[in-house]
């Protein structure tokens, strides 16, 4: 007989088409996640229109960032019975429907099922997939696979503002929406290029054995039903009625409960290891507090006295060093092997240090040079964010392990981000806001704190009670 060809497992090649899997995700990131930050410019006219004034616009983003991250739901069971190229493949194209379709919107409600749910599950699904598709192709150079695909979406988020500019100008609100839908469809393209690592081997077909008449003949008295009822196998022994009920229990007793099958399809014996608790948890805090800087930042500008032209240029200063530090760094964190987590660690408390330094800013001098060292070291934990979930799982529980990320991420921009929209109203202030921004991180370093030292600590207890334990011996 010969024998099924089996799948061999392979390491990742850290090269080869891991580039263009890089390619492919920063395809998918660049054209469906560069027009957030342009949402106002695009719908401003057109929200004026249906008169759906600043809280009812703040509903629609805030119904798009949280159907993206609860997408998370549904990551980990899908890449388990299909690949992520499917998947993503299948999110793109409901980002880019949901984009097409909003070019009709004519009210708030279509607004928010076409462009906040349809294209926020697809944009989840996708990007989700997109990052666990790096991950499955690099190892020693992980960082710098997702420092250049992210570099590539930072590019567009600078460009993206001047297109839409441009062609609001000459197509209107609906004219524009349709082509940014096309231009959305480069996902799809940058799906196709999600090739998994381990591709399936077709089975060989199976001989089919000739019997002769003679040797059916001798089966079938083998197989006749005698007088006791019971029935006799091809290898003399005997299966009675008894015996099938027998093993009709065995088999309903090995069949798991739903919620084991629940467990298992979500992978949710992870929220009982600690570790990735607190790197979920921290992670998704300081996600909370980037993403309210980033929306904050050109009000706070504007507060201070800075005109249109200047925000543009901070904002544009921002973003350009964002893209050297993820061009740059990622390359010499691998080089010297340095964990993502402890990197991350690190710059967070960096990057709250020096925004609520650059929040007691005034002069057009300190501030340039504070956003600048701000832009570079936010550039910096931005590469390290999602790979210190990689780094704290198995590579076969990462598209779980992600997805219960993104719902963390979900659940803290739901509860935490109207507190600081609240404290804003009540104080009048954007200064204060960015301090309290500060605050948040600042929780995320001494919860990883705490954990570092513990393990230290009970390392160190180990260490001894082993020396003991030698010395006794002696």
């Amino acid at each position: 007989m010969t024998e099924n060809t089996k799948k061999d497992s392979k390491k990742p090649p850290d090269g080869g088409w891991g580039w263009f899997v890089c390619l492919g995700s920063s395809l998918i990131t660049l054209s469906l996640r560069s027009l957030d930050p342009s949402f106002g410019l695009l719908f401003q006219d057109l929200l004026e229109e249906l008169d759906v004034n600043s809280t009812r616009t703040s509903v629609i983003m805030s119904v798009l960032d949280a159907i993206v991250n609860f997408s998370g739901f549904l990551v980990g069971p899908l890449l388990k019975k299909y690949s992520y190229r499917q998947v993503a493949f299948f999110g793109s194209l409901l980002s880019c429907s949901g984009l097409i379709l909003t070019s009709r919107a004519d009210s708030m409600l279509y607004i928010i099922c076409t462009y906040s749910i349809l294209g926020g599950l697809g944009t989840g699904l996708a990007t989700a997939c997109s990052f666990v598709a790096l991950n499955t192709f690099f190892d020693k150079k992980r960082g710098q696979a997702v420092g250049f695909s992210m570099a590539g979406t930072a590019l567009g988020m600078m460009l993206v503002p001047l297109l839409i500019h441009m062609l609001l100008e000459l197509y209107g609100f609906r004219g524009t929406t349709l082509i940014m839908g096309g231009w959305a469809l480069h996902s799809v393209m940058g799906s196709c290029l999600l090739r998994p690592l381990e591709e399936r081997s077709l089975p060989l077909p199976q001989p089919v054995e000739k019997k002769t008449d003679k040797e059916r003949e001798s089966e079938a008295l083998l197989m006749k039903t005698n007088p006791s009822g019971s029935r006799r196998v091809s290898n003399g022994s005997t299966w009675t009625e008894n015996q099938k009920a027998e093993d009709a229990s065995k088999l309903s007793s090995k069949s798991e409960s739903f919620m084991k099958k629940i467990k298992a399809t979500f992978d949710l014996d992870l929220l009982k290891n600690s570790t990735y608790l607190n790197v979920s948890l921290g992670c998704s805090l300081y996600y909370v507090a980037e993403s309210n800087f980033k929306l904050m930042m050109p009000f706070f500008l504007s507060d201070i006295g800075m005109t249109k032209a200047e925000v543009a240029f901070f904002l544009s200063l921002t973003a350009f060093v964002d893209i050297l530090a993820r061009l740059l760094l990622p390359t010499l964190f691998d080089k010297f092997g340095w964990k993502k987590r402890m990197i991350f660690w690190v710059f967070c408390l960096l990057v709250g240090t020096a925004r609520s330094v650059l929040a007691e800013q005034s002069a057009r001098i300190p501030l340039i040079t504070m956003f600048v060292i701000a832009g570079f070291l936010r550039g910096a934990t931005l590469v390290n964010l999602n790979l210190c979930i990689s780094e704290c799982c198995t590579l076969k529980k990462l598209p779980s392990a992600f997805g219960i990320f993104m719902v963390f991420k979900g659940l803290c921009v739901v509860t935490i981000s109207p507190l600081i929209g609240y404290v804003r109203d009540v104080s009048d202030s954007y200064k204060i806001c960015i301090h309290i921004m500060t605050a948040i991180i600042l929780v995320t370093f001494i919860m990883w704190s705490v954990e570092f030292l513990y393990i230290a600590f009970r390392k160190r207890r180990l260490t001894i009670a082993k020396k003991l334990q030698m010395h006794i011996i002696e």
